[in-house]
């Protein structure tokens, strides 16, 4: 690591490879990876059908410029319309989640001729530029999580967009804004023209049970944001418009442009991940897996009533809050040692397993942290 700036601290371990829910370094070991890498690899890492698109593009095309189209893209847009529920719609395809939710930042800057974006506080926008959690941000407004007496104090005639993130891993760890919140949230703003963006970077493709988390809340958004799971951990982000947007767009235009944009080979990846989830009904399995994996986490909670303090879940994206006296990171290092790999924050243990992960895994996890509670004292 000591040729590379030190923005994150891995562990010593050298990953050797990737397969579905596990990982393998350099020594051999197994991890059950409860991460899918950055919450990426929903249908599991390295996929045999996404190798085979790899590969086959690789050859044929990865990259061109402004001259052409790709079948591709055009493909892909359609299948996320359809999944979106955007008939008419139009999509464009980036690099990365930040990068998509600040066209879509942009976009509605530009058709309303208003300067700021409204988020929940506790969501995780971008790691720049409008959602960027800076004091220096000037365009970004927060409302406080599930108040509704804050809607009343948010000026929406300076708002562009509202940026919906339905359960974030990020911030506050995996909770998910009440829905009588969200819609009076929505209401509001549709009153004051104020364009509805959902980010699903983290919450698509089955990530929550439904296609999409706003999915959960009865909302039909103006733009959605997608990234993560898009590729299974390939680069690529999409921004997508409903046909009204894409009419607005048209009579006023924005002029952008990126290196990457509509590459065909993300775009091939991303077909081949939609189709996957499709086949292997991926979305039945995250909510039905989703549901066996709440519920044992559950019976940790009755188990250990003075030890964990929340669970939190739906579908495949799961938390286990522990109470106050307890280190959870020493649990979490524990759990890594074990060969088991969680995300851990705010004395939270976060879980977005690929949604391929089998409930003797789960299992295993299950074991390994009421194991760690019972035996070990050094909290």
């Amino acid at each position: 690591m000591k040729d590379l700036i030190p923005f994150y601290q891995p562990k010593e371990n050298i990953i050797e490879k990737s397969k579905d829910c596990y990982i393998y370094d350099s020594e051999g070991k197994r991890f059950i990876d409860f991460e899918a890498g950055v919450w990426c690899a929903n249908v599991g890492h390295n996929n045999e059908r996404l190798i085979n698109v790899m590969e086959k593009q690789i050859k044929d095309c990865i990259h061109h410029g402004y001259n052409f189209r790709n079948q591709f893209s055009e493909q892909l847009a359609n299948k996320l319309h359809e999944k979106i529920g955007f008939d008419g719609g139009q999509s464009v395809f980036l690099s990365s989640g930040s990068e998509a939710v600040n066209l879509a930042a942009a976009i509605s800057r530009h058709l309303t001729d208003k300067g700021k974006i409204l988020k929940i506080d506790n969501s995780f926008l971008s790691a720049y530029g409008y959602g960027q959690i800076s004091k220096e941000n000037n365009h970004k407004v927060d409302i406080q999580y599930n108040s509704i007496d804050s809607i009343s104090m948010i000026d929406f005639d300076e708002v562009a967009g509202f940026i919906l993130e339905t359960g974030g891993a990020s911030v506050d760890v995996v909770k998910f804004p009440d829905k009588e919140f969200v819609q009076n949230l929505i209401a509001e703003a549709r009153k004051h023209e104020t364009l509805i963006i959902v980010d699903e970077v983290t919450t698509g493709f089955g990530r929550t049970g439904k296609w999409f988390g706003f999915m959960h809340y009865d909302v039909n958004p103006d733009i959605v944001v997608t990234a993560k799971g898009l590729g299974n951990g390939y680069p690529i982000s999409g921004v997508s418009i409903s046909s009204d947007i894409a009419k607005k767009l048209h009579e006023k235009p924005l002029t952008y442009l990126q290196s990457h944009i509509n590459d065909p080979l993300g775009c091939a990846i991303s077909l081949e991940v939609i189709n996957i989830i499709d086949d292997e009904n991926l979305i039945e399995k995250s909510r039905t897996t989703g549901e066996y994996f709440k519920n044992r986490l559950e019976f940790l909670k009755e188990k250990h009533p003075d030890k964990i303090y929340d669970v939190r879940g739906r579908g495949m994206i799961l938390a286990l809050e522990f109470s106050k006296q307890i280190n959870g990171n020493l649990i979490n290092k524990e759990l890594f040692d074990r060969g088991i790999v969680v995300g851990f924050k705010l004395n939270v243990i976060r879980l977005l397993p690929p949604l391929t992960i089998k409930n003797s895994d789960i299992d295993e996890l299950i074991e390994a942290i009421d194991e760690i509670l019972v035996n070990t004292n050094n909290f």
